[in-house]
């Protein structure tokens, strides 16, 4: 079930762009989307535990259509991966150190309002994350472990980006910096060895960085 907040972020951005005047409109465009993805987990760290965001990739469609004049929806199915190194003490000794590498995959589906400027040429786009977890492993030092029944199966986040557009003909390059803010918690019911390392709340955060191209359907 979506949280409440993300349901009323959704109902505000549809309910905004449909009162819009649809004859000044862009056309709607479909297109792919890469990526790097730096966003990892963020809380209050267990004593002596220590986060740190990973690299991850992306990579998904996307497809938009315009709502207002400067203004598009537009929403991203994608694959994640987001990755943290999870830095502490190591057990029974009193110097080294434990590292981890905390992996989590998700479908995610980014929806986003666009607000186009300089001619079409830049952009700022906020709105929701829906991210559905599909896999969850906790690895090194001597531990392999599928850590996905310590995880919520839903994250929703909130969305802030800034991008740039390449008009090539008609089909349009981007390349976009987001910052992705967690606005629940992410840990699970259940317990187990992997928890140890975590908190009791925590919440996803970081940074992607996309290159994308799409596509017109129709108009100019």
């Amino acid at each position: 079930m979506i949280p409440r907040p993300a349901r009323l972020a959704l109902a505000l951005m549809l309910a905004g762009g449909f009162a819009l005047d649809a004859h000044s409109a862009r056309a709607a465009a479909l297109g792919v989307v890469v990526g790097l993805d730096r966003c990892g987990i963020s809380g209050d760290a267990p004593q002596n535990i220590e986060y740190n965001f990973e690299s991850g990739g992306l990579a998904g469609v996307q497809g938009e259509f315009g709502i207002g004049q400067d203004i598009s929806l537009s929403l991203q199915p994608m694959y994640v991966r987001r990755r943290t190194e999870v830095k502490g003490a190591a057990e029974g000794k009193s110097t080294g150190e434990r590292i981890l590498d905390l992996s989590l995959d998700y479908i995610a589906v980014p929806v986003v309002v666009k607000f186009s400027a300089a001619r079409g040429r830049t952009y700022v786009a906020g709105g929701v994350d829906l991210a559905f977890l599909n896999s969850a492993r906790i690895t090194g030092e001597g531990i392999d472990e599928d850590a996905k029944r310590f995880f919520s199966n839903l994250d929703v986040g909130a969305v802030l980006g800034f991008g740039v557009v390449f008009p090539i003909g008609r089909p349009r390059l981007t390349t976009e910096l987001r910052y992705v803010q967690g606005l629940v918690n992410l840990a699970g019911d259940e317990q187990g060895a992997a928890t140890q390392d975590l908190p009791n709340r925590f919440h996803s955060e970081g940074w992607q960085l996309t290159a994308g191209i799409l596509f017109p359907l129709g108009g100019h």
